[in-house]
């Protein structure tokens, strides 16, 4: 073989294999690195996983121990137990913060405000320094993925604060003393009959309230609920009084707060076959209500609202506008309804607006079901950011 040709057959095979080891090697670094982004991704999913477990079995400790330390031991427990990357998830009291959640409008979203009352949410700010594989290779030996994880529990206690005043048994015409077709012609008095079951404004009242205990249901926060009926004192030296030979007080607790809400509805149904007498005294009817909310059952983490509907105005007692000031003061919540055009708007939109409460009024039947459905939808429910 001519010695020129064995030279430049040996220079390219070292040429060659020269250029083989550095795509080998850049193959190697592409490897690793390939290798690390998809173990980076995977311990990301880990980290996310155990935070939120954190953060949840916070919310859930927080909700029914109403304990800030076992809310934070909750989740330090939890963490413990969900591996990420080749260790388990450590936090300490200071990763976990306790504050309040609510909603922002009907945006969708949500803000954590920390160490504000009443608490309902726990935040989880967990981070992990996880080493790499292959990092002889890539020159980087480890990583520390960050993370937020908030949990919001919502208790919400729910005080139903309804008008039994006689003019729940009207029409849906606005008159006073127009009764539905049906409803027994006198003597004695129209007064003394309960009121009609399908033509009433008490029965637009019952089919509204069932839809929005319907509406609660769906929800996967804690709904407990009270009722208060209200109306005027009436004794036996009133003329109602006198024909019926019944008295009544001017607000009644129907229901302390409780999970059952067909107990509601059966409650309800016993009022619908009873008689209703007397006016509207509004503000007793709030007053039972704040009791209710601030009393030795309710909870105090828990989010206190009312709801209040009337088909007319305030005629006895003091004035409810003061009372919703007291409300305020107690961060009790107050949603208001006035039903039939010629109900008195105005106080029922200020009692709402004192509060941070919303207001609604509806004309009819279904306007006020509606509105129901609306208040329902507005409860604070459990959330994951």
């Amino acid at each position: 073989m001519n010695p020129a040709n064995h030279n430049d057959i040996c220079q390219r095979r070292g040429t060659a294999l020269i250029l083989f080891l550095a795509a080998l090697g850049v193959f190697l670094v592409m490897a690793a690195f390939a290798v690390n982004v998809a173990y980076m991704q995977l311990v990301r999913t880990q980290l996310r996983a155990a935070a939120d477990a954190a953060a949840r079995a916070g919310a859930e400790a927080l909700a029914r121990l109403e304990s800030v330390d076992a809310a934070k031991q909750a989740a330090i427990e939890v963490a413990a137990a969900n591996t990420v990357g080749s260790s388990n998830l450590t936090l300490t009291t200071a990763d976990i913060s306790i504050g309040h959640a609510r909603q922002l409008g009907n945006s969708g979203k949500w803000e954590f405000l920390e160490n504000q009352q009443p608490y309902s949410s726990v935040r989880v700010n967990a981070d992990q320094n996880t080493p790499l594989m292959m990092f002889g290779i890539t020159g980087r030996q480890s990583f520390t993925p960050v993370l937020t994880s908030t949990a919001a529990f919502s208790e919400n206690e729910i005080c139903l604060v309804i008008d039994r005043s006689h003019s729940m048994c009207f029409d849906h015409s606005g008159v006073d003393f127009a009764y539905p077709a049906g409803t027994p012609l006198p003597p004695p008095d129209r007064v003394i009959y309960p009121p009609h079951p399908t033509g009433s404004r008490w029965a637009s009242l019952i089919s509204a309230v069932d839809a929005f205990l319907n509406g609660i249901a769906t929800s996967n926060a804690t709904q407990r609920v009270g009722l208060v009926t209200w109306a005027s004192t009436i004794t036996l030296a009133d003329y109602e009084g006198g024909l019926t030979g019944r008295e009544f007080p001017e607000s009644s607790l129907d229901r302390p707060l409780g999970l059952d809400n067909n107990q509601v509805r059966s409650l309800l149904a016993a009022r619908s076959a009873d008689v209703m007498l007397g006016g509207t005294n509004m503000s007793a009817g709030i007053e039972m209500g704040i009791d209710v909310l601030t009393g030795s059952d309710s909870h105090d983490f828990a989010s206190k609202i009312m709801i209040v509907m009337s088909d007319g105005k305030w005629n006895f007692g003091s004035d409810p506008k003061l009372i919703a000031l007291e409300a305020k003061k107690k961060k009790i919540m107050i949603h208001t309804v006035s039903f039939l055009d010629k109900a008195d708007q105005s106080d029922l939109q200020k009692i709402a607006k004192t509060t941070g409460g919303l207001y609604f009024h509806a004309s009819n039947t279904a306007e006020l079901e509606e509105a129901f459905r609306n208040m329902a939808r507005s409860l604070p429910v459990v959330l994951i950011d």
